[in-house]
């Protein structure tokens, strides 16, 4: 924290003074330096951070199974090629465009690869995997789950002739 400051949640609050480090969701942590009380301190996150989860996840070909990703995996691979758009903006090098390049081709390989096997999850019981999915992944799972099991009950409905479909 850069100076003392208050922190309200749901659930209580934290009195955070000058210099202290607090473990926060990217969202808070953000809002937080937006309005000059607090930096961000996070891990290094470069080519490798999404190469690396890319690969586990190309790996795990199970169609039912999710490798985990941090909770908040989408902004910093967001943030990340904003900062290579920026640096090639600056000093358009052959390596900056080739790192940006190859995370976005991976970024968007990684999530579809997910979203197929989010798909899948939700025509089944794929609860026990939510905690593996990033807060953005459950909320699509959610409402692919919702929308199936709307179309399922609709389509029992009219099965047993509940429904008047002229």
């Amino acid at each position: 924290m850069k100076k003392d400051y208050i922190i309200s949640f749901p659930d209580g609050t934290i009195n955070a003074k000058k210099g202290d480090e607090i473990d926060l969701p990217m969202w808070q942590a953000e809002y937080l330096k937006s309005i000059g009380v607090a930096d961000i301190k996070d891990e290094e996150v470069d080519i490798n951070y999404i190469n690396t989860y890319h690969f586990r996840e190309k790996r795990n070909q199970a169609p039912n199974q999710l490798t985990s990703l941090p909770q908040d995996f989408y902004i910093k691979i967001g943030n990340l090629i904003k900062n290579l758009d920026s640096a090639i903006a600056q000093t358009p090098t052959h390596m900056l465009i080739n790192d940006r390049e190859v995370a976005e081709k991976n970024f968007i390989e990684l999530s579809e690869n997910r979203l197929l096997k989010i798909i899948r999850l939700s025509q089944t019981s794929g609860d026990d995997l939510k905690d593996r999915m990033t807060p953005e992944e459950v909320l699509v799972y959610v409402m692919i789950k919702d929308i199936i099991n709307s179309w399922r009950n609709y389509v029992l409905s009219l099965s047993k002739g509940l429904i008047d479909h002229e």
